[in-house]
C-alpha cells in the first residue's frame, strides 16, 4: 500500500512541476512575438496556453517523472544511509527537484546539438522559473512522504 502512495505522490509532483513549467514557455513564445510586432491577444495567449499544457505539458510530465524518480531515489538512499538532520525531509526533496529540472534542461541543450527544444529555458529567468517549478514539485513530495 505504502507503494501505491510513493508512486501516486511521485506523480503528482510531476504533474504539478509540468502544470508549472508550461506556461514558462507559453510566455516566452508569447514575448517573441510581441517582438516581432505580432499581434497577441488575450485569447491567443490562452489558447496557446492551453494547447502548450496538453502537448508539451505531457512530454514534459513524462521527462519530469524519469527525472525525479532517479533525483527522488539518490535523495531517499542519502537520508537512510547519513543522519541528516541539517536539512527538513520536504526541503532535501525539494533541493533534489530542483537540481533535476536544471539537468535536465541542461542535458536537453547538450545532447540535441545545442537546440532549446524548451524554450522557457532560453533565458536565464525562465531557467531560475523552471528550476523553482522542480522545488515546488520537490517540496510536494517530500512534504507528503513525511505525513506517511
Amino acid at each position: 500500500m505504502k507503494f501505491i502512495r510513493v508512486t501516486s505522490l511521485l506523480f503528482f509532483s510531476a504533474i504539478i512541476t509540468a502544470f508549472l513549467s508550461v506556461p514558462i514557455t507559453t510566455a516566452s513564445y508569447t514575448i517573441w512575438l510581441s517582438s516581432i510586432e505580432m499581434p497577441v491577444t488575450l485569447n491567443l495567449f490562452i489558447a496557446s496556453l492551453i494547447h502548450d499544457w496538453f502537448n508539451l505539458g505531457v512530454t514534459l510530465f513524462f521527462l519530469f517523472l524519469a527525472g525525479f524518480l532517479i533525483a527522488f531515489l539518490i535523495t531517499f538512499i542519502i537520508r537512510k544511509i547519513f543522519t541528516i538532520n541539517l536539512i527538513s525531509e520536504p526541503f532535501s526533496y525539494a533541493i533534489a527537484g530542483s537540481v533535476c529540472i536544471l539537468l535536465i534542461l541542461v542535458l536537453t541543450v547538450v545532447l540535441l546539438f545545442e537546440t532549446q527544444i524548451i524554450a522557457g529555458n532560453r533565458t536565464a529567468v525562465g531557467t531560475l522559473l523552471h528550476v523553482l517549478a522542480g522545488f515546488a514539485g520537490g517540496y510536494f513530495f517530500g512534504y507528503f512522504l513525511k505525513k506517511m
